[in-house]
């Protein structure tokens, strides 16, 4: 109990505002920050597996056009190089090198899996460095300078692919690493790093990583505008319906096919209606976002909550039993209960809440899973409100 009392305190120091400059949520309104733009950090799982999908379909497609533009070149050192037997070696790791790309492009197509989807990005940065090195050697030792100009520009070839890739800063600096290491290396065995021809090519190069890195987070600030409008509730910034029933969705087929554990909440804000009669939609839209607040505090990261309608707010509490998920309903309760809101004429509004609880049962539906929760929060506010009611 004094852990509890520490967070609605906590709670009541945090949300406590007048209702007319209610504190926002953590995405509303919908706004970015530069943070969002320089690292992971404080990002959703779900938005790194839909950041994930989009980092892999852009890969297969890349890696693909790579794979063809590879061996298609080998017409073009078949013109340019005298040498037959120095053809015939780029020839090889052209065909390798496409090979390669090929397994990149259908390697690990699971969805939402960033590791992976890393991973893949990183390969795809790295492998044009070694077949740059590679035919840098082959060529220097046929004493084929001519054609050096057609292959000196991979390194850059790498450093402008990552424009097209959602990338927060720290990710893309990290990505940049393979480019430099590989143009100075090469360099220093090859030439002088003092040569007015390698400052001109390190020049472009951190001009063109400069541009790469805007353009990657850029797409990256596009894809989490995007994602925001598209899957949260502009005033409380929690899921909205639809994004929630999607995600809902995916984790009773996961619970049903692996027999995990899970359970919803379901909540109501009590005399909501009353509320916004005495006070105001200005203080009920508070309420609101005081109560999403609550939920993002009171919930765990690995838990799903959204908007359900109106009102009511819909907790999807993957591998959780009913003894945790009746904990987490009963602290969210209490902390509603001492949570007090600035109302006009500086009154302190008071307000509750009543949940259901549902856990899911082999072989049901979610449809099945919500009706048996909503019933359950029909007993609560019968009973009185402001408590929790397991569902049968």
């Amino acid at each position: 109990m004094e852990d509890l009392a520490t967070n609605v305190t906590q709670t009541n120091d945090q949300i406590t505002q007048s209702s007319s400059a209610a504190k926002q949520s953590t995405w509303g309104p919908l706004a970015l920050s530069m943070l969002d733009l320089i690292s992971n950090r404080k990002r959703t799982r779900d938005f790194l597996g839909t950041r994930a999908n989009f980092i892999q379909g852009r890969i297969r497609l890349l890696a693909l056009v790579f794979a063809a533009i590879v061996v298609l070149w080998t017409a073009l050192d078949y013109v340019i190089i005298d040498s037959k037997e120095t053809v015939i070696r780029l020839a090889v790791l052209r065909i390798l090198c496409a090979v390669l790309y090929l397994s990149l492009a259908s390697y690990g197509t699971k969805l939402h899996d960033l590791p992976r989807a890393r991973l893949k990005l990183a390969s795809l940065v790295i492998l044009p460095c070694l077949f740059y090195i590679a035919s840098r050697f082959v060529l220097e030792d046929a004493g084929a300078v001519g054609a050096l100009m057609l292959y000196t520009f991979f390194p850059f070839v790498v450093v402008v692919q990552l424009a097209i890739f959602p990338l927060p800063l720290l990710e893309g600096l990290a990505l940049l690493v393979p480019a430099f290491v590989t143009l100075v290396a090469v360099e220093a065995h090859f030439a002088s790093l003092l040569s007015l021809s390698f400052l001109g090519d390190l020049s472009l190069l951190v001009l063109l990583s400069c541009l790469a890195l805007w353009a990657s987070m850029s797409e990256l600030q596009m894809l989490l505008r995007l994602y925001r409008q598209a899957t949260r509730d502009p005033l409380t910034g929690l899921f909205n319906r639809g994004a929630l029933m999607e995600r809902m969705q995916v984790e009773v087929e996961r619970g049903r096919q692996h027999g995990h554990k899970l359970c919803v909440l379901l909540f109501d804000l009590d005399k909501f209606k009353r509320i916004n009669d005495d006070y105001g939609h200005l203080t009920g839209d508070a309420v609101l976002k005081t109560f999403a607040q609550i939920l993002e505090q009171g919930l765990r990261s690995s838990d799903l909550v959204g908007r359900y309608g109106g009102e009511e707010f819909l907790a999807v509490l993957p591998r959780t039993d009913t003894a945790d998920a009746e904990g987490l309903a009963e602290k969210i309760r209490q902390m509603c209960a001492e949570t007090t809101i600035a109302a006009r004429d500086d009154s302190k509004l008071h307000f509750t809440t009543s949940a259901g609880i549902a856990r899911l049962r082999p072989e049901e539906t979610a449809e099945v899973l919500l009706l048996r929760v909503d019933e359950s929060l029909y007993q609560a506010k019968e009973g009185g409100r402001d408590r929790v009611i397991l569902a049968a």
